[in-house]
């Protein structure tokens, strides 16, 4: 049942609050079953360091960490499973030619790969169970006042921000230094700052709940993309096309049909039709900032799809898996 109009204070509203209420209930883009008034507020947790600011402070350790994290794994074992797999062990004794090229992106998949996977199982280790999961309303209702919202925030979520910060941070740093400048070079660039400018400013206001799904919806696909990756440098089409096109099937579903539609249908109307509404709470600056660099992020991934979609074309038309990118592709 929803709340009475007379609960509500629109009229502590700016023009745009008011448009956004009245386009999200005259377009019934929000349930409006449960609001601010009649879902009690959570209790808050305690904070690892005492403080929640100083514990985001963690995503520093993490970004420090990674790369040697990353070091030892290539060093132990990206490194010598390509050497097996793409040159048969040692190349001098082989018939096939060593080509570095290959094996540092073999290295670079390797890695994306492993972070991927274990982002991905971190974040349904935290989001299961947990109502808002499902229920992008619980993304918003509880909180009282903002800035920030005050949702309380599990030790899971913030050592799941912190790991996620921390690796594209770092991310940031290998695009720019380490990693070969393929095609979409800047916009790879354009995707890690806005990601972490997405994460830090969604810790400080508080929309981790939100947060961890987006990640999870961004992540789960790049594990195929990877693993076909890893096939083609291995040339290994058996596995390689499967994998390519569960990766495309889950990134269409999941980038361009759940992201707009669950996420940003939520972030764009239900924190003002259900909450600020009812509790006169202005969603300027706020509301354009955090929709504002979600939008960013779904234009690039339209943009992404149109090159997925290229590569599709080309694997029909010259029977051969590739990744539009890379320099010695042609587009």
């Amino acid at each position: 049942m929803a709340a009475p109009s007379s609960a509500l204070q629109l009229d502590k509203l700016s023009t745009l609050g008011r448009w956004i209420y009245d386009t999200g209930v005259k377009h019934n883009l929000c349930n409006t079953t449960l609001t601010a008034v009649n879902v009690e507020p959570e209790q808050d947790v305690a904070y690892l360091l005492g403080d929640r600011y100083l514990d985001f402070s963690l995503c520093l350790v993490f970004a420090l960490l990674l790369p040697l994290i990353r070091t030892v794994l290539r060093v132990y074992i990206f490194q010598p499973w390509g050497m097996r797999v793409l040159f048969g062990g040692d190349p001098k004794r082989t018939d096939t030619p060593f080509d570095a090229n290959k094996l540092r992106k073999w290295n670079e998949s390797c890695w994306k790969m492993t972070v991927y996977i274990v982002f991905t199982t971190l974040a349904f280790v935290v989001c299961w169970g947990e109502v808002w999961f499902t229920d992008s309303r619980y993304w918003w209702l509880g909180c009282t006042h903002f800035p920030p919202c005050n949702l309380p925030v599990s030790r899971g979520v913030l050592l799941f921000y912190c790991a996620e910060t921390g690796f594209y941070l770092q991310a940031i740093h290998f695009l720019a230094v380490y990693e070969e400048r393929r095609k979409d070079w800047m916009e790879s660039m354009i995707h890690h700052v806005v990601t972490s400018g997405l994460l830090f400013y969604s810790y400080s206001v508080n929309f981790t709940r939100v947060g961890v799904v987006i990640i999870l919806i961004h992540d789960v696909s790049d594990i195929f993309l990877e693993m076909a990756k890893l096939a083609r440098y291995a040339d290994r089409d058996d596995i390689g096309t499967p994998a390519f096109l569960v990766f495309f099937v889950s990134w269409v579903l999941c980038r361009v049909v759940i992201f707009p539609a669950f996420v940003l249908r939520s972030t764009l109307f239900e924190p003002v039709v259900l909450v600020a509404a009812y509790l006169g709470i202005e969603p300027r600056p706020h509301w354009e900032i955090f929709n504002g660099l979600l939008l960013v992020l779904f234009v690039l991934n339209v943009y992404w799809t149109y090159m997925i979609a290229m590569v599709i074309k080309r694997q029909f038309t010259h029977g051969a898996l590739a990744d539009v990118r890379e320099k010695d592709v042609d587009s």
